[in-house]
Protein backbone atom coordinates (compact mmCIF):
# COMPACT_ATOMS: atom_id res chain seq x y z
CA UNK A 1 0.00 0.00 0.00
CA UNK A 2 1.09 3.39 -0.49
CA UNK A 3 1.85 5.19 3.30
CA UNK A 4 1.58 9.09 1.45
CA UNK A 5 -1.86 8.28 0.89
CA UNK A 6 -3.01 6.87 4.25
CA UNK A 7 -0.77 9.56 6.36
CA UNK A 8 -3.16 12.50 5.34
CA UNK A 9 -5.37 12.47 8.54
CA UNK A 10 -5.87 16.41 8.58
CA UNK A 11 -4.96 19.13 6.98
CA UNK A 12 -1.04 20.33 6.64
CA UNK A 13 -1.77 23.87 6.73
CA UNK A 14 -3.27 25.30 9.57
CA UNK A 15 -4.42 29.11 10.58
CA UNK A 16 -1.92 31.21 10.80
CA UNK A 17 -1.75 31.79 14.71
CA UNK A 18 1.08 34.61 14.82
CA UNK A 19 -0.96 37.21 12.25
CA UNK A 20 -3.91 36.70 13.79
CA UNK A 21 -2.58 38.01 17.25
CA UNK A 22 -0.43 40.30 15.30
CA UNK A 23 -3.61 41.80 13.85
CA UNK A 24 -5.64 41.52 17.10
CA UNK A 25 -2.68 43.38 18.56
CA UNK A 26 -3.00 46.40 16.23
CA UNK A 27 -6.32 46.59 15.94
CA UNK A 28 -6.81 46.79 20.23
CA UNK A 29 -3.53 49.31 20.05
CA UNK A 30 -5.98 51.31 17.29
CA UNK A 31 -8.80 51.72 19.37
CA UNK A 32 -6.84 52.90 22.54
CA UNK A 33 -5.50 55.38 20.58
CA UNK A 34 -8.90 56.37 19.24
CA UNK A 35 -9.85 56.98 23.00
CA UNK A 36 -7.25 59.02 23.86
CA UNK A 37 -7.47 61.50 20.62
CA UNK A 38 -10.79 61.70 20.97
CA UNK A 39 -10.38 62.22 25.14
CA UNK A 40 -7.58 64.99 24.85
CA UNK A 41 -10.03 66.69 22.36
CA UNK A 42 -13.06 66.53 24.36
CA UNK A 43 -10.72 68.24 27.09
CA UNK A 44 -9.14 70.61 24.86
CA UNK A 45 -12.55 71.68 23.79
CA UNK A 46 -13.94 72.11 27.51
CA UNK A 47 -11.22 74.04 28.33
CA UNK A 48 -11.26 76.47 25.39
CA UNK A 49 -14.80 76.38 24.51
CA UNK A 50 -15.76 79.52 27.34
CA UNK A 51 -12.94 81.62 25.69
CA UNK A 52 -14.12 81.43 22.19
CA UNK A 53 -17.59 82.10 22.58
CA UNK A 54 -16.83 84.72 25.40
CA UNK A 55 -18.61 87.62 23.41
CA UNK A 56 -21.20 85.86 21.96
CA UNK A 57 -24.79 85.59 23.30
CA UNK A 58 -25.83 82.36 25.21
CA UNK A 59 -28.03 80.41 23.34
CA UNK A 60 -31.52 80.74 25.30
CA UNK A 61 -33.04 78.11 27.14
CA UNK A 62 -36.50 77.58 26.25
CA UNK A 63 -38.78 77.80 29.76
CA UNK A 64 -41.97 76.47 29.91
CA UNK A 65 -44.39 79.69 30.20
CA UNK A 66 -42.39 80.41 26.93
CA UNK A 67 -43.39 78.01 25.19
CA UNK A 68 -46.54 78.35 22.99
CA UNK A 69 -49.53 76.78 23.46
CA UNK A 70 -50.80 74.77 21.22
CA UNK A 71 -53.05 76.03 18.75
CA UNK A 72 -56.35 74.55 19.20
CA UNK A 73 -59.69 75.24 17.04
CA UNK A 74 -62.49 77.54 19.48
CA UNK A 75 -65.39 76.42 16.66
CA UNK A 76 -64.03 73.41 15.03
CA UNK A 77 -67.39 73.47 12.94
CA UNK A 78 -67.53 77.10 11.89
CA UNK A 79 -64.51 76.53 9.92
CA UNK A 80 -65.46 73.57 8.29
CA UNK A 81 -68.72 75.44 7.02
CA UNK A 82 -66.13 78.33 5.73
CA UNK A 83 -64.11 75.38 4.29
CA UNK A 84 -67.18 74.08 2.83
CA UNK A 85 -69.14 77.21 1.73
CA UNK A 86 -65.53 78.19 -0.31
CA UNK A 87 -65.60 74.71 -2.25
CA UNK A 88 -69.26 75.78 -3.01
CA UNK A 89 -68.71 78.88 -4.74
CA UNK A 90 -65.39 77.65 -6.59
CA UNK A 91 -67.78 74.76 -7.81
CA UNK A 92 -70.49 77.49 -9.26
CA UNK A 93 -68.08 79.94 -10.37
CA UNK A 94 -66.56 80.52 -13.48
CA UNK A 95 -62.74 81.70 -14.18
CA UNK A 96 -61.53 82.29 -17.34
CA UNK A 97 -64.10 80.14 -19.29
CA UNK A 98 -63.57 76.95 -17.01
CA UNK A 99 -66.81 75.39 -15.96
CA UNK A 100 -67.13 72.96 -12.74
CA UNK A 101 -69.29 70.27 -12.58
CA UNK A 102 -70.84 68.58 -9.17
CA UNK A 103 -69.46 64.98 -9.01
CA UNK A 104 -73.45 63.81 -8.96
CA UNK A 105 -74.02 65.99 -12.37
CA UNK A 106 -70.77 64.63 -13.97
CA UNK A 107 -72.03 60.83 -13.26
CA UNK A 108 -75.46 61.65 -14.50
CA UNK A 109 -74.15 63.03 -17.33
CA UNK A 110 -71.75 60.53 -18.04
CA UNK A 111 -74.25 57.92 -17.76
CA UNK A 112 -76.58 59.67 -19.89
CA UNK A 113 -73.98 60.09 -22.85
CA UNK A 114 -71.72 57.08 -22.11
CA UNK A 115 -68.48 56.69 -22.63
CA UNK A 116 -66.94 56.94 -25.94
CA UNK A 117 -65.97 53.93 -28.28
CA UNK A 118 -62.40 53.36 -28.23
CA UNK A 119 -62.45 50.39 -30.01
CA UNK A 120 -60.72 46.99 -29.17
CA UNK A 121 -57.02 46.30 -28.84
CA UNK A 122 -56.71 49.94 -30.05
CA UNK A 123 -54.06 52.59 -28.29
CA UNK A 124 -55.05 56.61 -27.75
CA UNK A 125 -52.10 57.01 -30.28
CA UNK A 126 -53.47 54.63 -33.11
CA UNK A 127 -56.81 56.22 -32.77
CA UNK A 128 -55.68 59.64 -32.75
CA UNK A 129 -53.92 58.56 -35.86
CA UNK A 130 -57.39 56.97 -37.37
CA UNK A 131 -59.14 60.18 -37.00
CA UNK A 132 -57.05 62.94 -37.04
CA UNK A 133 -60.36 65.82 -37.31
CA UNK A 134 -60.93 64.93 -33.72
CA UNK A 135 -59.23 67.24 -31.24
CA UNK A 136 -57.42 65.37 -28.18
CA UNK A 137 -59.84 67.53 -25.36
CA UNK A 138 -63.20 66.15 -24.39
CA UNK A 139 -65.96 68.35 -25.91
CA UNK A 140 -67.05 71.43 -23.39
CA UNK A 141 -69.85 70.69 -21.13
CA UNK A 142 -72.62 73.26 -20.74
CA UNK A 143 -74.12 74.35 -17.35
CA UNK A 144 -77.54 73.74 -17.06
CA UNK A 145 -78.24 77.21 -17.14
CA UNK A 146 -76.53 77.77 -20.77
CA UNK A 147 -78.52 77.83 -24.27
Amino acid sequence: MNTSADSHDHERKDVDVPSLFIIAFFLALSCVVIFIVVTGMMRYFKAHEPAVTAGQPNIPVTRVLEFPPPRLLVRPGASLAELRAAEESDLNSRASGIARVPVDRAIQLLLQRGLPDVGAGQTPLSLMQARPAETATPPRLKMPNEQ
